[in-house]
């Protein structure tokens, strides 16, 4: 009879999400996974073949919690620039005193595999394409974008590129009253 698992491998991978998300795949070793998650290797390879299937399903998790609730934020609020204030005020929420500057998994996963790793890019690939959608969207609330598609488009394009943008700029711990301003000056723009 088999031993009933001792681990909730949810938060499981949550601590492996973290690791790669903190230090790429490149600077992740697995005793830094083992750290993450208080699990041997060999309880880490029964839920995984290896180190690039860890990563592959730290991304998967990325989508399934951080990506969704991006999408959730943006379901909310009456007009397109409600929706994105509320999105970049969480996001600028990781420039408060005491909060890790992590950026976002999948600009560091661009950076790091997606142009070694074939699945690293598809999934990065098919995720920033998902996100865009969603800021389609969001934008269809308000006029000009709720009839006119290219315009809607275009704006998608130019706020996911500020989206991604104002990201890695946290990350680089860029000042926040700088991250402010670009912030009010795009919500001007919607």
């Amino acid at each position: 009879m088999a031993r009933p698992r001792a681990f909730e491998p949810e938060a499981a991978l949550d601590g492996v999400m973290q690791v790669f998300w903190r230090k790429g795949y490149e600077g992740t070793s697995l005793q830094d996974i083992e750290a993450a998650t208080g699990l041997n290797k060999q309880s880490l390879y029964r839920l995984y073949a290896d180190k690039r299937a860890m990563y592959l399903a730290a991304l998967r998790r990325y989508d399934e919690t951080v990506v969704s609730q991006t999408a959730a934020l943006l379901r909310e609020g009456s007009s397109a620039r409600r929706k994105f204030q509320r999105l970049f005020s969480k996001v600028l929420e990781e420039t408060s005193p005491g909060v890790e500057r992590m950026g976002c998994f999948l600009c560091n996963a661009s950076a790091d595999q997606a142009q070694l790793d074939p699945q690293s890019e598809r999934f990065v690939s098919d995720a920033v394409m998902r996100i865009e959608k969603v800021f389609g969207k969001a934008l269809a609330a308000s006029p000009p974008y709720d009839r006119d598609a290219k315009a809607r488009k275009a704006a998608a394009a130019k706020l996911l590129a500020f989206y991604f943008g104002l990201r890695t700029l946290i990350k680089a711990n860029a000042p926040e009253a700088s991250l402010k301003a670009a912030v009010r000056q795009v919500l001007e723009e919607i």
